[in-house]
């Protein structure tokens, strides 16, 4: 059987009597569909100035994921602001919901598409023992590698239940000569966790066979050819490419209010380099990496 190709053009129900056409351009855009950014590869229809992510242009009207394994997510559009009852927010990433996303009408279940994206299982440096879970847990508990709250989900030992770290701060370089603490309470003495300065992350640019732990499959636009995967940080934003949930420095107790648009900024990125990362084996966090 030939291999699958991907569509150089599409026709989607975000954007009826055009057709969009695979485009790449090294730069920012903001994606029409979810109304979150993105940057390489997308689809485009040059006549309206419109573009969607590939992720948003080819993803299914319902989803199964382990994010919510109680009911299938259907895709559905945001009203208008106008017409709104009331405001919406990613269950994920916390930040505002607009344009198209996944629910589940039953639970008022809500996340971005892109979000949908991120890896159920990761390995760290700092919790070698066991994989790390994409999962809701109790506020309280503080980030490993930053040392603030973390609210929400974020990667934690499905084994012990003793390390947390944000979705964000994964791919920040640690030492890890110090022993692990487990993650302590907002009401316990914080633990001190040597974290280097994060750097660019290099050697992820090879892909192998794709397989497991994904919301919906696997993205198709892997490696060099698709920097919409890439580590390189677009113009405009600040130099702190993994930071979604502080605006503060790391080690900082101050936490950015939710919403703003600040971590879907940059979840393009997060997505990215978390899932090449767990397709090609990568340990994250190893000071190696940077």
């Amino acid at each position: 059987m030939a291999p699958l190709t991907k569509k150089k053009t599409i026709v989607h129900f975000t954007h009826p009597g055009h057709q969009l056409s695979e485009v790449f351009e090294n730069q920012e855009y903001l994606c029409d569909g979810c109304k979150t950014h993105g940057i390489g590869t997308r689809y485009r229809c040059n006549a309206c100035d419109f573009d969607l992510h590939e992720h948003c242009g080819t993803c299914p009207m319902t989803l199964s994921t382990f994010m919510h394994p109680q009911h299938q997510l259907q895709l559905v559009v945001r009203k208008p602001q106008g017409t709104r009852q009331i405001e919406r927010i990613c269950d994920v990433c916390g930040d505002h919901v607009e344009g198209l996303f996944y629910r589940c009408k039953l639970c008022e279940f809500d996340v971005h598409p892109l979000c949908t994206q991120l890896p159920q299982d990761v390995r760290h440096v700092l919790h070698p023992q066991h994989p790390l879970r994409l999962q809701q847990a109790p506020s309280g508990y503080l980030c490993m590698v930053c040392q603030s709250e973390c609210t929400g989900w974020r990667y934690r030992c499905a084994v012990c239940n003793c390390i947390d770290i944000h979705v964000g701060c994964v791919l920040i370089p640690c030492d890890s000569n110090s022993s692990p603490s487990p993650s302590t309470s907002m009401s316990s003495p914080s633990t001190s966790r040597s974290v280097k300065q994060p750097g660019t992350p290099q050697g992820l640019a090879t892909a192998s066979p794709f397989g497991g732990g994904y919301a919906y499959g696997v993205p198709n636009y892997f490696g060099t050819a698709y920097p919409y995967y890439n580590y390189a940080v677009p113009s405009g934003y600040d130099t702190d490419p993994y930071n979604m949930y502080h605006q503060a420095p790391y080690g900082s107790n101050q936490q950015a209010a939710p919403g703003g648009g600040k971590k879907t900024k940059k979840m393009y990125l997060i997505v990215g380099k978390l899932a090449l990362g767990v397709v090609t084996n990568i340990v994250f966090g190893a000071i190696g990496l940077s």
